[in-house]
């Protein structure tokens, strides 16, 4: 017996090519069944940011109101019902708004809109930076009154805020969850989801004409 004989080892067997090719197609076929999942999470994550921040605006409204014998942000002359001239107006009341009662630039930004972050409020005109209607339209700014509606007056039903042409179709630049709908802040101070067959037009939920310029 040769005592320096040794025995040879087995190699190691690798994946065929075959196995390889199987591998990955799992791997693909899990990322397709994954994908859909994370990106359906991820705006949820997203339309409940954007609920926290209409919320947060919802408390700046209580608070203006509680200031200004239970007006909202609005300082259109009487009988302005041109959008240009409200526009002009409406960047003074939107910048006071934001500094004495909500004071958090982010707030008027939805997380699901393009556009960027505030690092202030300077202005009401969406086409500029640093916008106070980024993300969000304001019922109150496009009466024709001095004054505004009364909060009381709006029953809790009325809408104060919400995501900019929220119902409209086909998609736009300007719809931060796509073509399904927005989210809306009422005068009430809730705010939640309203599909985009309940609003009226592409730019308005519902129930505003029930309620604008009535008195």
């Amino acid at each position: 017996m040769n005592l320096n004989s040794t025995k040879a080892s087995p190699r190691p067997r690798g994946f065929t090519l075959v196995e390889l090719l199987v591998v990955i197609g799992i791997i693909a076929v899990l990322i397709g069944i994954l994908l859909p999942a994370l990106s359906k999470a991820r705006e949820q994550s997203k339309r409940t940011a954007c609920l926290s921040n209409l919320r947060s605006l919802g408390n700046g409204f209580i608070m203006y109101a509680n200031t200004y014998k239970d007006r909202l942000p609005n300082e259109s002359p009487p009988g302005t019902i041109n959008a240009a001239l409200i526009q002009a107006w409406a960047d003074d009341v939107m910048v006071a708004f934001n500094t004495n009662q909500v004071r958090s630039a982010a707030v008027f930004h939805c997380p699901a809109d393009e556009d960027p972050i505030p690092a202030s409020i300077a202005t009401a005109d969406p086409s500029l930076p640093n916008s106070a209607l980024v993300s969000y339209n304001f019922y109150s700014l496009w009466w024709d009154s001095h004054y505004g509606p009364l909060l009381p007056r709006l029953h809790g039903k009325a809408p104060l805020a919400w995501d900019i042409n929220g119902g409209g179709l086909p998609r736009s630049k300007d719809q931060n969850h796509g073509v399904k709908g927005g989210n809306v802040l009422f005068s009430d101070g809730h705010a939640e989801w309203e599909d985009a067959k309940l609003w009226e037009g592409h730019d308005k939920p519902y129930p505003g004409d029930e309620f604008y310029n009535r008195y």
